[in-house]
């Protein structure tokens, strides 16, 4: 047999295995980013009846036209308080997950918005960003404030947990309308978390696999989601006050994290490392002083 005749024969045997890679690669890439552009919507557990507290369903759109639901609730020692604190749940929650741990701040004389993330909850939409998207889902919370409830809001504050804390950053470093920000087990950046929680909870290595899952998460989103990370907007916030928190033994999202945005801010800056909380355990670790901490800083910077 000629070596013509040999390598006709060969080709396609290569044909088969590329395209068999390919189609590998092809369903690799929507699943895993599947994972992270599609978040199952969690039923709302909770609301502000549970707990006695008169609220009001709220809901506005966001600038590329998805609707956002939300709760608003007035302040329970001041009549007409002029000041207003944004809460921002974590990714895959809602706000009845972050609702029993915040109202505390009601009795320091703040109104609480809650909202839920797009694809969040009781919100529209069907993709997840874990930044940018959910940025415009806040920047439309502080319009909504500004427009329907002016008097409520002459200051604005913002309280964010885990994926909730990186996107209050990015917004508020945009947005001047918001005085002060408090961030709970922030990430620094897209790439960073969807590398973390893949060896964490899948055991998958760094490479081939994850690049191929950045490619499609900015395919399907059609932009590069990591330039909308924290640690690219963190700086901007100052002269603007910050305060983090984060546990001491966050296994999800290691306290280095929270260390290194804080490091890039500028002034003012707090930063609180929890003994012995892992991811979003501080405030049941410590309640007292958590409570304590964060409503001072609020107090302070929202006069």
């Amino acid at each position: 047999m000629q070596i013509k005749e040999i390598l006709f024969l060969k080709i396609p045997v290569f044909f088969n295995f590329i395209v068999i890679l390919v189609l590998f690669f092809f369903i690799w890439g929507w699943f895993s980013s599947s994972l992270i552009l599609k978040v199952p919507k969690l039923s709302l557990e909770i609301n502000p009846a549970s707990f006695n507290l008169n609220s009001e369903n709220i809901e506005f759109l966001t600038s590329d036209g998805i609707k956002i639901s939300g709760w608003f609730v007035r302040s329970r020692i001041a009549e007409k308080s002029n000041k207003t604190i944004i809460i921002c749940h974590g990714w895959g929650a809602n706000k009845s997950d972050i609702f029993p741990s915040t109202i505390y701040l009601l009795k320091k004389g703040f109104n609480l918005l809650y909202f839920d993330f797009r694809n969040h909850g009781a919100s529209g939409g069907s993709v997840s960003s874990i930044g940018k998207l959910e940025g415009l889902d806040l920047t439309a919370a502080v319009e909504y404030l500004k427009k329907e409830k002016p008097e409520f809001s002459q200051k604005i504050g913002v309280y964010g947990i885990s994926m909730g804390a990186s996107v209050a950053i990015l917004t508020a470093a945009q947005d001047e309308r918001i005085s002060a920000i408090v961030v709970d087990s922030p990430f620094s950046s897209f790439n960073y978390i969807v590398l973390r929680y893949a060896k964490l909870f899948y055991k998958i290595p760094k490479y081939p696999l994850t690049p191929v899952t950045f490619l499609f998460a900015k395919m399907r989103l059609g932009f590069n989601p990591d330039d909308f990370s924290a640690v690219r907007y963190v700086k901007k916030i100052s002269p603007r006050p910050i305060f983090f928190i984060h546990g001491a033994d966050d296994e999800r999202i290691p306290v280095e994290e929270g260390k290194k945005l804080h490091s890039m801010a500028g002034e003012p800056k707090e930063f609180w490392e929890v003994s012995g909380a892992d991811h979003m355990e501080s405030h049941s670790k410590n309640p007292l002083e958590y409570e304590r901490r964060v409503a001072e800083f609020f107090v302070k910077y929202l006069k």
